[in-house]
């Protein structure tokens, strides 16, 4: 598999991990506090803001299992 093919799948696999994050967050929110948090009353602007470090960890952890070197070592 090329580079380029790899790098493309680790920058779409990172953003479903991070979207997925939020919700995984918003879920233990429910769960752990009993608080009947949605994503409409959590609010997009936030939903964005933690979607995003969560794409970067879990991009940076599938660069170095994908061998995609984005990240110098």
């Amino acid at each position: 598999m090329s580079v380029g093919l790899k790098r493309v799948l680790l920058v779409v696999f990172s953003l479903i991990g991070g979207v997925a994050g939020v919700f995984l967050v918003l879920g233990i929110l429910n769960v752990a506090y009993g608080a009947n948090v949605t994503l409409e009353r959590y609010g997009t602007t936030f939903a964005i803001l933690t979607a995003v470090p969560l794409a970067l960890f879990v991009a940076i952890w599938l660069d170095y299992f994908m061998g995609t070197n984005i990240l110098k070592e």
